[in-house]
């Protein structure tokens, strides 16, 4: 019986905390398909991969925000939305029939992207998104999404409505507040490496940076949004930091920093949490006729808004490079 039209009652969740390939595409996407299958196999409706997991955070940014020879090879193995390399993950999905929800580095015409693509069970892309505004050095080396990776929630038989943003897009209450119109049921935060506060010196981290805050702002949402989040995480070995030259800096110096964790729709954690630096799949069983109980207390786009005295306005319109002047 279904909670929800055209979704099953409970769904089973997965949340990947892993560390990509550095700098290799195809081995990127090689660990991509493992894990799919692997959750497919757990018996999972839908996996959820980190920010940026093809092909990894580039942590190097916050310490040397030029370094010409380290961005253009992240270029090269940085994904395209139309690839062969995305052929084959969507190929995973549909033979796993399993639903994927992919962050990744997206390479357009050798611009960059903090991109989200939802592909489903039947290995068709349902929605595809770009960060809106990346965080502070992040701007560096990508650019802005436009108004339509506003449209960030999608409908997909036998799981529900999943919406998706990326690390401190949850920061943002508008943002917030327009996925939470759209009605979703699962919400996919995908974070970068998340390090503990205490792992840095004083002064040298904001609370809100650290893994602390990511839980923090995760669970905002669920509770916000009355949906089920799925936080996704990646990490950093000691392999990594040496790879990207972090061993200088002040952030992502250290190993660690996954965060992977599942929130039910009133804020309460429903997973236990691996270590930092251990690969994993977080699973859980959502049901989603929870989010019939909490909505009865708490409704911010429905019965607890005010619409009569505060609105949100939007502009959906994607705001092409070239585009037709009809003035």
């Amino acid at each position: 019986m279904s909670s929800v039209e055209g979704t099953s009652s409970t769904v089973r969740v997965a949340a990947v905390q892993a560390e990509s390939v550095y700098f290799d595409l195809q081995g990127s996407v090689d660990k991509t398909c493992r894990l799919i299958e692997e959750a497919a196999a757990k018996g999972c409706d839908m996996v959820a991969f980190p920010e940026v997991w093809i092909p990894n955070y580039p942590g190097w940014i916050w310490q040397r925000p030029i370094d010409f020879e380290m961005v253009g090879e992240y270029m090269k193995h940085s994904l395209k939305r139309e690839s062969p390399e995305m052929d084959r993950i969507c190929e995973a999905a549909a033979t796993n029939k399993i639903a994927v929800s992919l962050g990744f580095s997206e390479n357009d015409n050798h611009s960059l992207y903090l991109s989200q693509s939802f592909i489903g069970k039947d290995g068709k892309v349902k929605m595809h998104r770009r960060k809106i505004k990346p965080t502070h050095a992040e701007r560096t080396i990508y650019g802005d999404g436009s108004g339509a990776s506003l449209m960030n929630v999608v409908s997909e038989p036998g799981v529900g409505k999943v919406g998706a943003l990326s690390c401190w897009e949850h920061s943002q209450p508008l943002l917030r507040y327009h996925t939470y119109s759209q009605g979703e049921e699962i919400h996919v935060a995908a974070w970068p490496p998340m390090n503990y506060y205490h792992s840095f010196p004083p002064g040298t981290a904001l609370w809100s940076q650290c893994r602390e805050g990511a839980h923090n702002l995760s669970t905002t949402h669920a509770i916000e949004g009355n949906c089920f989040v799925v936080l996704a995480s990646s990490f950093f070995s000691q392999t990594g930091i040496e790879r990207m030259k972090l061993g200088d800096g002040k952030l992502y110096h250290i190993p660690g920093g996954g965060c992977a964790t599942i929130i039910a729709p009133d804020g309460r954690r429903l997973t236990e949490d691996l270590p930092e630096d251990q690969e994993g799949l977080v699973i859980a069983d959502c049901a989603l006729d929870e989010i019939l109980k909490v909505k009865t207390m708490l409704d911010v786009h429905g019965h607890y808004s005010r619409p009569d005295m505060l609105w949100l306005g939007v502009d959906y319109r994607e705001k092409k490079q070239v585009r037709v002047d009809h003035s």
